[in-house]
């Protein structure tokens, strides 16, 4: 257990007066402090250049993202170096005589979070550096792409080497992996290539000393010499193009940085004082404020910008989630309103056919979106439009009233053609549609319609007893996949977390983990078809159950997985296998992998989920040295929360809230003497609770702790 700390006298008021009041005295210094390393991933200066290949990359092919927040196309930087944007790739070639370059080892983000996009390849004596970055173009067609490219050669030899640089615009092959949903660009008056002088359509820009996408140089020893080029995501004006392109490239990297920085910021700042955490959590929320589509008037969360540009229910609804908690209320909120578009005739929401979960998900997402911190002025329209998904679900589970079947009450048979792989009623669909109806319950009060609220919580009862009663007619010892006892693993993990249709505590929840985790080989990622297939983000919800149970290490082994599978450019790949590192054809970045990740790790600090507002469950040791989180929504308002550790002693530091706060001591410690009133918590345990109503230096939470 360690060793043990002499536990400090508590019996004297004054004396945890005289602490209390040096904590707040040296609170304001210690904020201050922190928040300066909050922006561990966003520096306000122009970085020095740094070498991709020492960014360390998860996979065994490299690849990187060129996206904008309600860009309707985006490029890839493919692993050979290339750009592909749905339609046309840009075949780059860089030559040394005789020798080609070869593929670039790695494909890095600036700080491995900031969409400034750097790869190097070599051929010969000769270092070709690339660096590109990517803006909407200008209005009115602002959900267009340009991209900036800046390709640097380097002679490295003692003497002069010939070097040839050449762009193509080439049609897509079988290699490509993924194709653009919307209509070609290309016509028959398309140039590839503007010099500012041309008429017509363009693709790109080349000026000299390119010429229709080559470059020559004779290089000296050690000399360099720079090429720079303008591509865009569609066909368009080669004037307008070539406008853009009169603006230098230094200046296109510094407006990309500003402008990533711009909106990170706006978000909760956590000062965590682990930079690794830090820059994982904002390349996460990088993707997720990317996926982000117009369509019409509405946004609507993508599920990649490349081979997923589509619409998830399931996984919008957990990127809505993730921006929430996140600080980002007004982008989670944008694009709840662009899910109410999948809201079929009878109240149902369905994005993908047979995916029946997605009316639960769609109202969880409304909660999720429309509650936090407080509920905006929309929540009577968004309540009265989710009410038609209580009473679809009300309709379907009384279509079986008189079947014999002993899963007749829960919902129909389907097919969503996803990873469950089967057709089957599937316990998910059972347990998101209580999510809803609880989502539902929460919105009907927040708009004052008591009666309504207090009408669904009583479907709702209903519900979580029929689906019990279920569960106990499967013969499972744990929870199944469906009712019928076939498929795979899928929705039944969000049966406790985030669903609440079973609570934490429920032994079959420890019981499903329990199987998980023996076939994953512990807390970790999960796996999709067999043990070698990982699945970054199916035990996500594993790892918030594992912390709210007090799981702790099994929690921090999952965080560890998801993010140890993050690529130089800060995404993660929906799957992958384990033994080759290979992502097959189901590229970096995904929206679910990205959202599990801000979730989990936020989680870890604030929790708000229930009737509780939970500090620090999943807090690491190295965070105890001194952290914050500021400006985070919670369902009570928003939240500045500090805490640390000093020797035995914990500091917790919030704004007052109408609800009980549990306190998590820092991990490998206990309560050595029960706290001061109005404090509660026994010597032995691991968590403190406070009563609603209790501010900052007004019977400060704090108190000592030992091994």
């Amino acid at each position: 257990m360690g060793s043990r700390h002499r536990a400090r006298d508590l019996a004297h008021s004054d004396s945890f007066a005289r602490l209390a009041t040096r904590y707040c005295h040296v609170a304001g210094a210690l904020a201050v402090a922190l928040l300066a390393l909050s922006l561990g991933c966003v520096p306000t200066g122009r970085p020095a250049a740094f070498d991709p290949d020492t960014v360390h990359e998860a996979y065994a092919r490299s690849t990187a993202a060129l996206m904008w927040p309600g860009a309707t196309r985006a490029f890839q930087v493919t692993p050979e170096g290339n750009l592909e944007n749905g339609e046309w790739r840009v075949r780059i070639s860089a030559e040394s005589g005789e020798e080609a370059a070869a593929a670039p080892r790695v494909i890095a983000y600036e700080e491995r979070c900031i969409p400034v996009v750097r790869w190097r390849r070599t051929s010969a004596n000769v270092r070709w550096d690339f660096e590109a970055v990517a803006l909407p173009e200008p209005a009115p067609r602002d959900t267009g792409l340009y991209v900036s490219l800046e390709v640097t050669a380097t002679n490295l030899a003692r003497q002069a080497r010939n070097a040839r640089l050449e762009l193509q615009f080439v049609p897509l092959d079988s290699t490509s992996i993924f194709t653009a949903a919307d209509s070609p660009s290309t016509d028959a008056a398309t140039h590839a290539w503007t010099d500012g002088a041309s008429t017509g359509s363009a693709r790109g820009v080349s000026a000299a000393p390119t010429v229709a996408g080559v470059t020559q140089w004779t290089l000296a020893a050690g000399a360099q010499s720079r090429a720079r080029f303008v591509l865009s995501a569609y066909a368009t004006d080669g004037a307008r193009l070539s406008a853009w392109a009169r603006v230098p490239h230094r200046r296109r990297v510094d407006e990309t940085r500003a402008a990533w920085n711009k909106l990170l910021a706006r978000g909760a700042h956590f000062a965590l004082g682990d930079t690794d955490a830090e820059a994982a959590l904002n390349g996460a929320l990088v993707t997720l404020l990317a996926c982000r589509e117009h369509r019409g008037a509405l946004s609507v969360p993508i599920g990649n910008p490349f081979q997923y540009r589509d619409v998830w229910l399931r996984d919008g609804a957990r990127a809505i989630r993730a921006l929430s908690v996140a600080g980002f209320t007004e982008e989670s909120r944008d694009l709840a309103r662009g899910l109410e578009a999948f809201e079929w005739p009878g109240g149902a929401y369905l994005s993908q056919r047979g995916q029946l979960d997605g009316t639960g998900q769609a109202m969880w997402a409304f909660e999720q979106a429309h509650l936090r911190p407080e509920p905006d002025t929309s929540v009577a329209r968004v309540a009265e439009r989710a009410l038609g998904g209580v009473q679809w679900g009300q309709r379907q589970r009384s279509l079986g009233i008189d079947s014999r079947s002993p899963f007749n009450l829960m919902l129909p048979w389907g097919d969503p053609r996803d990873n469950e792989l089967v057709s089957a009623q599937l316990v998910g669909n059972d347990a998101w549609l209580l999510a809803g109806y609880r989502s539902e319950a929460r919105l009907l009060r927040a708009a004052g319609r008591t009666a309504d609220a207090e009408s669904v919580e009583v479907a709702l009862r209903f519900y979580r007893e029929d689906f019990a009663k279920a569960l106990e007619q499967t013969g499972s010892a744990d929870i199944p996949p469906s009712w019928q006892n076939t498929g795979r693993d899928w929705g039944n993990i969000s049966v406790s977390v985030p669903c609440g249709a079973l609570p934490v505590s429920h032994p079959r929840m420890a019981a499903l983990a329990a199987r998980l985790w023996k076939g994953a080989g512990g807390p970790g990622l999960g796996f999709y078809a067999h043990s070698d297939s990982l699945h970054a983000y199916l035990f996500a919800d594993l790892a918030t159950w594992a912390m709210l149970t007090g799981r702790r290490d099994a929690a921090a082994r999952m965080l560890d997985s998801l993010m140890a599978w993050r690529s130089a450019s800060g995404g993660i790949a929906e799957y992958f296998s384990r033994s080759t590192r290979d992502w097959g054809r189901n590229a970096p970045p995904h929206l679910t992998s990205a959202a599990a990740l801000v979730s989990m790790l936020r989680d870890c600090v604030v929790y708000d989920e229930d009737d509780t507002l939970r500090l620090t469950m999943g807090a690491r040791s190295r965070w105890w040295r001194g952290a914050s989180v500021t400006n985070a929504p919670t369902r009570w308002g928003v939240a500045d929360i500090r805490f640390e550790r000093r020797d035995d002693l914990a500091h917790w530091q919030w704004r007052k809230v109408p609800v009980w706060t549990a306190l998590t001591l820092p991990p490998g410690t206990v309560i050595a003497v029960a706290p001061a009133a109005p404090l509660v918590g026994a010597p032995g345990a691991t968590r403190v609770l406070a009563p609603p109503g209790v501010a900052i230096c007004q019977g400060l939470p704090e108190f000592f702790c030992r091994r």
